[in-house]
């Protein structure tokens, strides 16, 4: 009989590789739209924000990057045309980030190819009640 620490660190590292598969079908889904999967995620914040902009520091920490990862991304969607900065009004220091139109439409597009691919897997390979299943221990792993 394992004991229950190899139990866990088998579960772990199965949560590891599954990550970096899932990681590897956006990254495949994606390339058709010359984006990557953090670019995705920050136009993704950016949409459930909509109209409504996200300062930089809260996409920071929503989307775990580092502020001069940011601002890669960042200077990536803008000059790709699908973000726009703006010194917010009531304070000066802090930018505002938000979507551009072609960056809703873009979002779309992009999101949708993302979650056909993966969601067409997922259907195939796991019952609904096995997704939520796992939609509530990844959960309770986050907290």
């Amino acid at each position: 009989m394992e004991d229950s620490n190899s139990i866990h660190a088998r579960a772990y590292f199965n949560l590891l590789k599954t990550e970096s598969w899932i990681d590897e079908k956006i990254k495949d889904a994606l390339k058709p739209f010359d984006l990557t999967h953090a670019q995705l995620n920050a136009l993704h914040i950016l949409f459930e924000n909509d109209p409504e902009p996200v300062s930089a520091n809260e996409l920071k920490t929503r989307i775990l990057v580092r502020n001069p990862d940011l601002t890669r991304l960042l200077d990536r969607l803008v000059k790709k045309g699908y973000v726009k900065r703006e010194t917010c009004p009531e304070n000066r220091r802090k930018i505002d980030i938000s979507l551009t139109k072609s960056g809703k439409e873009f979002f779309n597009k992009a999101h949708v190819s993302a979650k056909v691919a993966l969601g067409n897997f997922f259907e195939k390979q796991i019952t609904k009640k096995e997704a939520e299943e796992l939609r509530r221990i990844l959960h309770k792993i986050r907290g």
